[in-house]
């Protein structure tokens, strides 16, 4: 069953639309999904395209290559609680993305593509595939006819709840990767795909059960996290350092059970019985951070959460803001864009309801 969107063709029912392939971590035959439903949507010029790819991943302008004569573009996504599976063909083009706001790793199927942002370019090619950092501008070229790639998409908060468990810490600063990403079939993240697909192409498989996807959405992240530099893999990597100290750790809980009612760092002390000094140079020792930066991390986290489920007929990003202590909106704008890679109210409008 289908219907048209503009001239763009949506496909519902998963029996009608094989996926198209699955990279060099995956089976050699492309697998038919069965479970959660795969969208398709096809399109033979630039403007439908751009409708298309901004729906199936995030705001992109698409390009066409001015020496073709037409363009063709055939991307199916298949989405879990926590992740998004993305199969992309596409003709010689452009695509572009003034401030991509998602984690992104692309795996190489088919064609010639390079991926450039404002830490370099590489190739989705053979073995090598790339992982874009949210937050930046970001281009794609597709330098063949025969271009096909798949994506693994998440959204950054998950990928850093994650990391913060494996931590057994707080992640205090945006999760960025390496861009480019070496595959290898034994590597944990391509292990855990290969499940994940196999997965997905069996009717009574665990992706057929929400909690279930739900954990094999983890295990993809966990994957990628051992797999792939990032800026906290010598942090997740090295030996578990020796817990911080009883007040700190004190501090630490107290911040993340009550950081709306905090108003200077003299409650935190007062409330864990450490002098201002102590705590600071024990949250610098222990922490890396000061306690009122980690207490306005908390804050921004608290924030995120509540515009990843309001309702925006309901609430308004200014109104979440001042709620979680930030009373100028536009600094609080800027610093939740570094960190999450899109505008409140975006995140307020996208992803609630």
């Amino acid at each position: 069953m289908g219907h048209q969107h503009g001239s763009t063709l949506l496909l519902e029912d998963p029996q009608a639309a094989p996926w198209q392939g699955w990279g060099r971590a995956s089976t050699a035959t492309p697998p038919q999904l069965s479970w959660p439903a795969l969208q398709r949507l096809s399109a033979g010029d630039a403007d439908t395209a751009t409708d298309a790819l901004s729906q199936a991943y995030s705001a992109v302008t698409v390009l066409p290559d001015p020496g073709a004569n037409t363009l063709r573009m055939e991307v199916a996504t298949c989405k879990l609680p926590n992740l998004t599976l993305g199969c992309l063909e596409i003709s010689s083009s452009m695509v572009r993305s003034s401030r991509y706001p998602l984690i992104a790793v692309c795996l190489p199927v088919g064609g010639k593509i390079l991926i450039s942002s404002n830490c370099g370019s590489a190739r989705v090619a053979d073995g090598s595939a790339v992982v874009v950092s949210p937050g930046n501008p970001v281009v794609v070229e597709y330098l063949t006819d025969d271009c096909r790639m798949e994506t693994v998409l998440f959204e950054q908060s998950a990928v850093e709840a994650e990391l913060a468990g494996m931590l057994g810490a707080p992640v205090t600063k945006p999760l960025r990767f390496d861009l480019r990403f070496n595959l290898f079939a034994a590597s944990p993240f391509s292990r855990a795909l290969q499940l994940l697909h196999n997965e997905l192409t069996d009717p009574a498989g665990l992706a057929a059960v929400p909690a279930m996807s739900r954990q094999l959405g983890r295990l993809i992240m966990a994957g990628l996290l051992v797999s792939q530099t990032h800026n906290y893999t010598e942090e997740l990597t090295r030996p578990r350092a020796v817990p911080g100290s009883k007040p700190i750790r004190n501090a630490l809980e107290f911040i993340e059970s009550q950081p709306g009612d905090i108003e200077t760092v003299a409650d935190i002390a007062a409330a864990v019985g450490l002098s201002v000094r102590a705590l600071d140079d024990g949250f610098q020792r222990y922490v890396g951070t000061p306690p009122m930066t980690y207490l306005r991390q908390v804050r921004m986290a608290r924030a995120h959460e509540e515009l990843l489920a309001a309702d925006p007929e309901l609430t308004t990003a200014t109104a979440i803001a001042r709620k979680w202590c930030f009373g100028h909106y536009g600094r609080f704008a800027a610093e939740y864009a570094r960190r999450f890679g899109r505008k409140p109210s975006e995140t307020l409008r996208a992803l609630s309801g």
